[in-house]
């Protein structure tokens, strides 16, 4: 065995620790790894100090095997480790308990503090369109409102077509029109990484302080909630949403999948998931990307032909921050050059943003025999000339459903109904998208008849 002194015991710990971070995240390493200190080398032992025994037990439970693989490495031969507690002459002291009716949090609870809300998310920097109407209807009643209906509300999509933005857009309707009240944004992962921080200092009063009395909970990413260390976050959330909804305060939840679809291993959160709005958002229609890519250009001070829009937005078609991304370049190239703006200029530039293509969709068979079905009006019936209150309103779901859930344009849902045009389509459509933002009836039927129907 190598002889290994002080220092250098010191100097491998140091080398191990990026190497750790590597492996068992940034999060842990700065939260458990960061505050060891290498006390020995003996035998073929290492014996690594920490401040408390929460994190003796998390280290030797998770992350033993692999702490003992680096340190084998940079050793180059075979070694165990042993962890010890440590005393500690500047451990923090206990975060005061405090009264949910307290005005002001200790300064100790103001430390788990939530992420600043981005000032480009605002309702009014949000594109309008079929793909999103729905989410953004309700993201509105909700920020009007908040914990007096759709509670709680829960917006899915793939990345990057405007789950963050809406819930930071509800944030800062209810900071301007509620200056009072308390509102946290954060994602899920930094929800864990706070929890884990709680656990290790032993303040998990001051961490549920600051999420539990709250008026509007924003949590972004939820997805991660069971992946990044299992049931103990799941549990914790749990009771922190519960808390929330019990006690009618909003919670606005956003994810890359619907409740049903998340890995989570707690049924009974899923099934509170449900419980409220859900919503979702599709791939925008190459008519609303050009509508962003405008909307963008002209905040940028920018002004750019109808062709190079045009271009840009069939180019890159599932992801609107990508197109965001890509606009920023090329606005970015007009300011900082007097050359032309070409389209094969243009075509260069963009050349690696994605062009991935959207899913496909339901189809209007499955959202017809659906609606006849949750209805009481036969298909045959729906799709037929007859005008009646009892048939119009049905089939006007339908199509605004068609509309949503399909890619099919209002000329082919117009022939689908017995061949009506375009404009008579149009109206069907506009009347439910009038009607989701005024009557909550409405919402949560088009809300019910979609989570069926991607669930199929």
């Amino acid at each position: 065995m190598p002889e290994v002194t002080s220092v250098s015991l010191q100097e491998v710990w140091r080398t191990a620790l990026p190497r750790l971070a590597e492996q068992v995240g940034q999060a842990t390493c700065d939260t458990f790894l960061r505050n060891t200190v290498p006390l020995a080398y003996e035998g073929d032992t290492f014996v690594l100090g920490v401040p408390n025994e929460f994190a003796k037990s998390w280290l030797e439970e998770r992350h033993l095997s692999v702490i003992c693989a680096c340190l084998t490495e940079l050793l180059d031969e075979p070694v165990g480790l042993e962890i010890q507690v440590i005393e500690s002459d500047n451990k923090r002291p206990p975060v005061p308990t405090s009264s949910p009716a307290d005005s002001r949090a200790p300064a100790g609870e103001r430390e788990f503090s939530s992420v600043p809300l981005n000032p480009k998310y605002t309702f009014d920097n949000f594109v309008v369109a079929d793909c999103n109407r729905f989410a953004h209807a309700a993201a509105q009643q909700v920020a009007r409102s908040p914990g007096k209906s759709y509670n709680p509300l829960f917006i899915h999509s793939k990345v990057g077509l405007g789950k963050t933005h809406l819930l930071q857009a509800i944030g800062h309707i209810v900071t301007e029109d509620h200056p009072e009240a308390q509102v946290v944004y954060i994602s899920a992962e930094d929800f864990v990484n706070q929890l884990i921080t709680a656990m290790r200092d032993n303040r998990m009063s001051a961490f549920r302080y600051k999420h539990r009395y709250v008026d509007v909970w924003l949590v972004d990413d939820i997805q991660f909630i069971a992946t990044i260390e299992g049931p103990v976050s799941e549990e914790e959330f749990f009771h922190t949403f519960n808390t929330l909804c019990e006690t009618n305060k909003q919670v606005v939840i956003a994810s890359d999948a619907p409740p049903r679809h998340l890995q989570i291993m707690d049924d009974r959160l899923r099934s509170r998931l449900e419980m409220g709005i859900v919503a979702d958002l599709r791939c925008p229609d190459v008519e609303t990307r050009v509508a962003i890519l405008e909307k963008k250009a002209e905040a940028e001070g920018v002004t750019l032909p109808r062709e190079i829009l045009d271009y840009v937005a069939q180019k890159i078609e599932s992801n609107v921050r990508v197109l965001e991304g890509a606009l920023l370049k090329i606005c970015a190239y007009v300011s900082l050059t007097n050359e032309e703006l070409t389209l094969d200029r243009v075509r260069e530039i963009i050349a690696d943003y994605s062009t991935a293509s959207s899913t496909q969709r339901i189809t209007i068979e499955q959202i017809v025999e659906h609606v006849s079905a949750q209805m009481d009006c036969p298909v045959d019936i729906m799709r037929g000339p007859k005008r009646n209150q009892e048939v119009v309103w049905p089939r006007q779901v339908a199509i605004y459903l068609a509309r949503e859930l399909t890619d099919m344009s209002l000329a082919a849902i117009g022939k689908f109904f017995d061949g009506r045009d375009h404009s008579t389509v149009l109206h069907a459509y506009n009347k439910v998208s009038d009607l989701l933002t005024n009557d909550e009836a409405v919402l949560w039927l088009i809300n019910d008849c979609k989570g069926a129907l991607q669930a199929q």
